[in-house]
C-alpha cells in the first residue's frame, strides 16, 4: 500500500483564515475534531469561548462550525488544516495513530472560504509521483499577485500530445477535475490556478514558485526519511516511486535515436542535481547512462 501522507503539510505558516486550506471529511471528521477540543479545554483549562479566542484566534462560531454544531451543514463542515494541526501538536499526537486517523477521514480539500472542493491525495501513489516528474521536466510555477501566500499559476507543456493527455489523466485521477486541453502551434498544454496542485507540488515536493531550471532534483519525500510521510515505506517501494519520476523525466525532457538497430535515450537538462538524481536510479536498475 502507497504511504500516508500528512496532508497538514499543505498549510503554510503565513496563510490568512481567508486563504487557508480547509479539510472536509463528513460528520465523521467534525466528529474526531470536537473530541480534540474537549481534549484541549481539559487539559489548558479554559472555555470553548477562549479556545476559539485565545488558542485558535477565531470567533466562537467558528469553533462551533468546526466542531460540527452547525446543523446546516448536513455533510460536516470545513475545517482548516492549521486548526487539526495545531490541536494534535498541543495534545501531543503528532505522527501518532490519532494523527494518521484523522488524516484518513479528509476526503476532500478546499483551497480558501469559497472554493471549488476537490479530492484529498493522500497517499503517495505512482500517479502523484509521476506529475512531478513531468513538473519536474517541463512544469512551471508562476506567483500570482495579490493573492494568498503560495498562490500561482501552474502550467506544463510538451510538443508530445500524448505526454500532456497523459498528464491531464493523472491530475483527473489524482483530484478529480479535468484541466482543459490546450494546443498552441506544435506545443501541447495544460494550464490552471487551482491552489490545490501548487500546494503539493511546493509543500509536499519542495518545488519552488519561478524559475527552477537549475535548482530543480528529485523530491526529498522520494529518497529520504520525510516527517510528511506518516506510515513507512519499503526501499523496494522507495526505488518503484523514484523510477516513475525518472521515467516522466526522460519522457518529457528526453529524446531518443534508432540506428544500427539500437535504441538510445539522452536527457540534457541544466541541472546537474536532476541529472545525477536520475542516473543514479537507472542505474539502480541496470540501466546506465554515459556522461
Amino acid at each position: 500500500m502507497s504511504p500516508l501522507i500528512d496532508i497538514l503539510k499543505l498549510h503554510h505558516p503565513k496563510d490568512t483564515e481567508k486563504s487557508a486550506i480547509r479539510a472536509i471529511g463528513g460528520r465523521e471528521l467534525n466528529k474526531s475534531f470536537n473530541e480534540l477540543c474537549s481534549k484541549l479545554i481539559e487539559n489548558l483549562e479554559m472555555s470553548y469561548t477562549s479556545l476559539a479566542q485565545d488558542f485558535f484566534r477565531t470567533n466562537k462560531n467558528s469553533i462551533q462550525n468546526w466542531r460540527g454544531f452547525n446543523k446546516k451543514y448536513i455533510n460536516g463542515h470545513p475545517i482548516p488544516l492549521y486548526a487539526i494541526d495545531k490541536s494534535l501538536e498541543s495534545l501531543n499526537l503528532k505522527n501518532k495513530e490519532k494523527h494518521r486517523e484523522i488524516i484518513e477521514k479528509i476526503e476532500y480539500l478546499q483551497c480558501g472560504r469559497v472554493a471549488e472542493k476537490v479530492k484529498a491525495v493522500k497517499y503517495l501513489t505512482p500517479d502523484l509521483v509521476r506529475l512531478c516528474g513531468a513538473h519536474a521536466a517541463d512544469g512551471s510555477l508562476y506567483g500570482a499577485k495579490d493573492r494568498g501566500v503560495l498562490s500561482a499559476l501552474w502550467d506544463i507543456g510538451d510538443q508530445e500530445r500524448q505526454n500532456i493527455l497523459e498528464t491531464r489523466q493523472w491530475i483527473k485521477n489524482l483530484f478529480g477535475f479535468e484541466l482543459k486541453f490546450r494546443q498552441k502551434g506544435k506545443m501541447a498544454y495544460l494550464r490552471s490556478n487551482k491552489q490545490v496542485i501548487s500546494r503539493y507540488l511546493i509543500q509536499i515536493f519542495d518545488f519552488p514558485i519561478g524559475r527552477k531550471t537549475e535548482i530543480v532534483g528529485e523530491p526529498k519525500i522520494l529518497s529520504e526519511d520525510d516527517e510528511r510521510l506518516l506510515t513507512k515505506i519499503s526501499e523496494e517501494m522507495k526505488w518503484k516511486l523514484r523510477l516513475d519520476f525518472a521515467k516522466e523525466v526522460v519522457n518529457f525532457d528526453g529524446h531518443s535515436t534508432f540506428s544500427g538497430g539500437i535504441v538510445s535515450v539522452g536527457l540534457g537538462s541544466n541541472s546537474q542535481k536532476l541529472l545525477k538524481n536520475v542516473s543514479d536510479t537507472f542505474d539502480h536498475f541496470g540501466i546506465r547512462f554515459n556522461s
